[in-house]
């Protein structure tokens, strides 16, 4: 993802540790000059299940439903 939202952009980022048994896909707001991890979707393949973490901030619905998408369609689960 790479889109622009009310004042801030949001970003995604992969991230596959299978050693520790997840891969995920990380949301990054930039917004007056900082950029923060706000979010992730994590597959946890212990549970075979999607989750969906927040890091204290708020996140647009129309934000999280794409982040969630991107994870879908990307994160390979084996």
């Amino acid at each position: 993802m790479n889109r622009d939202y009310s004042n801030a952009q949001y970003t995604t980022r992969s991230l596959n540790h299978r050693k520790e048994g997840y891969a995920a896909l990380e949301l990054h707001r930039a917004s007056k000059g900082q950029k923060k991890r706000v979010a992730r979707v994590v597959f946890w393949d212990a549970s075979g299940q999607f989750f969906l973490e927040t890091f204290e901030v708020d996140v647009p619905l129309d934000i999280v439903e794409d982040l969630i998408a991107e994870a879908k369609s990307t994160i390979k689960i084996e």
